[in-house]
């Protein structure tokens, strides 16, 4: 049986003792695994195992602590270090142990748990909560869509997926040498797009605006896709480039993302894409233009009156 996050929320709940009792859970995977308290109302995920675990080092936001026990097995703890994402440290416990499931013994199933921590300990470094907001992931999937015509365009993966600089917090999404790309993804039904800074749109070279219409719809819809389809669709293109996969991988993480089951439940619909061109005739801000005093702003693009900019 899969563990989810309100299982395991239950299964504390049901601890009577907070400051210091534990509950052994899912006797079936190949781990021992336990949920308690090491301190009051501070949750604690710890695994045992007959497999020696090697060091594992604490992060910003976990505390991370092994030990020899005096059965001669190991055991290792999780614990949050920060109050504010207590809110995902059920999901991540979930994850955990999710992850490391399919492992055929302890020994392996161990290398995954140090793995997905090692992951997690980046997202959460950059993502206090730990699950991107809605917002966040239809952005994300808008990028990875243009993505995937990238690499369907280009022979050379690596420099595709190099050129996604957003994920790197670069003012554009995308930077070719021929031209720069900036993605957003909105509904189907939108009559206006955001552009969240000055420097968003403000580029000396001619580039492109790119609107994807994207949608929530219900699984069954013919089309619809799930971030992690789309994540691993594009890790299937790029398998055969191991260099273009692990810097795709990296960019994933650095933009928040890690492939939960949360980004699995939920179903988009692609219906469309329109791209404008940015020239020095399109409307926009550009920062010599302004006001020394304005040094940052926030503005909605009225898309009907871009037709003249629109790309056949």
């Amino acid at each position: 049986m899969r563990i989810t996050p309100e299982i395991l929320q239950a299964q504390w709940d049901s601890i009577k003792f907070k400051d210091g009792g534990f509950l052994q859970i899912d006797t079936e995977h190949p781990l021992e695994w336990h949920i308690g308290y090491q301190s009051v109302s501070q949750k604690t995920l710890l695994l045992v195992s007959g497999a020696e675990i090697g060091t594992v080092e604490s992060s910003k936001s976990m505390s991370v602590f092994r030990r020899r026990r005096d059965d001669n097995r190991w055991s290792l703890t999780f614990e949050l270090l920060k109050n504010e994402q207590q809110g995902v440290f059920a999901i991540f416990c979930c994850d955990m142990i999710e992850y490391s499931r399919p492992a055929p013994n302890e020994k392996d199933a161990l290398k995954l748990v140090i793995s997905r921590y090692q992951q997690w300990s980046k997202l959460l470094e950059f993502q206090k909560s730990g699950l991107m907001d809605e917002p966040k992931r239809k952005g994300l999937l808008g990028e990875l869509l243009f993505l995937e015509q990238q690499l369907d365009k280009m022979s050379y993966f690596l420099a595709a997926v190099q050129g996604w600089v957003g994920a790197d917090s670069a003012d554009q999404d995308f930077m070719y040498p021929d031209s720069w790309h900036e993605i957003k993804s909105i509904v189907i039904s939108a009559t206006s797009v955001s552009i969240s800074s000055i420097q968003q749109l403000d580029c000396l070279e001619e580039g492109e605006l790119v609107v994807m219409r994207i949608d929530k719809v219900s699984p069954d819809k013919v089309g619809a896709v799930s971030l992690n389809g789309v994540v691993q669709r594009l890790k299937s293109k790029l398998s055969a480039d191991d260099a273009a996969l692990d810097l795709f991988q990296a960019k994933l993480t650095s933009y928040g993302y890690i492939d939960l089951q949360e980004y699995a439940e939920q179903k988009y619909y692609h219906s469309g894409t329109q791209k404008y061109r940015v020239d020095n005739t399109f409307p926009r801000l550009i920062a010599e233009t302004l006001p020394h005093q304005i040094t940052a702003a926030h503005y909605e693009l009225n898309l009907p009156s871009l037709e003249s900019w629109l790309k056949g």
